[in-house]
């Protein structure tokens, strides 16, 4: 038995794009559901009806040279604006593809909108967010980057662009430190060693470096870093910040010059502060940075706190704290602070 012969009306009805069919003098010969009710007309009203009356003045003249370009035999799409009846405006994109006949001539052309709307207001808030994050980072001195570590590919925030006074085309893509001609000379291999770090060890990494800029300005970055890796422990990427702290130092070094010109001063008047903290037992086995870290916890500072204190991360606190507890060979906090203390001019 034969099949049935085919519905095509009712097989472009239930197409939710907007299907049509408009002869050599733009009269309309076919209309799915979609399009009908887009323009509010009923199935006969648009039947045979001019394509100017269906778009109204304004939009048929935008449109012409596409419909003349499709009557030419030239397939055309573009993008429109479009108001509809009740008042709402919805974004379409438009195809206007030739009918031709065997002896060559145009007899009309096949048309096919497609609702865009949602896809455009995607786009226009993701432009947006994009726009709002740049801001954010030029007012933080802030940029971002993350590394393809399977292809040794680096892609980095406009933010980070600004720090290094470089654009995207100055980039280059694949990353290799060692030869960097943006990082500082004497920092290259110091910056390689603690991304070799993140990657072998897994554990976050914080640590500040100098870049040269174009312009021949030196400036410090202080970044962060975390391994991404799969469920069998691969390093897939990594991720990571870097802020501009360059003024941040600098007024740090000014406010350690008025301290110790205070301390100068009430020493001249017999007002002796207390000494300052001897770190030299500590540092045979602790960094800089986590001698500064047992100091705020000593303080009582809890890990928000130090990270807040010393913008890093939480997580970067929690490893840095496990590493203090390890090397000095102590089983808690209060244990760490009494090593601490215990090196303390005064205490002892």
């Amino acid at each position: 038995m034969p099949d049935p012969p085919l519905d095509i009306q009712k097989m472009l009805d239930v197409l939710p794009a907007m299907v049509g069919y408009w002869d050599r003098d733009l009269r309309n010969q076919l209309a799915n559901h979609a399009y009908v009710d887009f323009f509010g007309k009923s199935p006969e009203e648009m039947h045979g009806i001019h394509i100017r009356e269906v778009l109204g003045e304004e939009l048929f003249e935008k449109n012409v040279q596409f419909m003349e370009g499709a009557l030419a035999g030239k397939a055309q799409l573009f993008d429109r604006e479009i108001r509809t009846p009740s008042g709402e405006i919805r974004y379409t994109q438009a195809s206007y593809v030739p009918d031709v006949a065997e002896d060559g001539e145009v007899r009309g052309f096949f048309v096919l909108v497609t609702d865009i709307t949602e896809r455009r207001r995607i786009e226009e808030e993701l432009a947006r967010s994009h726009a709002r994050l740049a801001e954010a980072e030029r007012l933080a001195r802030l940029g971002s980057w993350d590394w393809d570590v399977a292809k040794g590919k680096m892609t980095c925030s406009d933010g980070l662009f600004e720090i290094y006074g470089i654009t995207a085309e100055d980039f280059d893509a694949s990353y290799d430190v060692g030869s960097s001609k943006w990082v500082h000379p004497d920092d290259r291999d110091f910056v390689e060693q603690e991304m070799r770090q993140a990657l072998e060890s897994g554990a976050p990494v914080d640590f500040e470096y100098r870049i040269i800029r174009p312009d021949g300005r030196v400036r410090r970055l202080h970044s962060r870093a975390e391994l991404i890796a799969d469920a069998d422990g691969t390093p897939l990427r990594l991720t990571g910040t870097a802020q501009d702290v360059t003024e941040l130092h600098a007024a740090a070094e000014v406010l350690q010059t008025a301290s110790d010109l205070g301390r100068r001063a009430a020493e001249a008047h017999g007002l002796r502060d207390r000494p300052a903290r001897s770190k030299d037992d500590l540092a045979k086995l602790l960094t800089h940075r986590q001698i500064e870290i047992l100091g705020l916890v000593a303080e009582g500072l809890s890990n928000p706190e130090i990270a807040s204190r010393l913008y890093l991360g939480e997580s970067t606190v929690k490893w840095h704290v496990r590493k203090i507890l390890k090397a000095l060979g102590v089983a808690n906090r209060a244990q760490a602070v009494a090593r601490y203390l215990s090196a303390e001019p005064g205490r002892r």
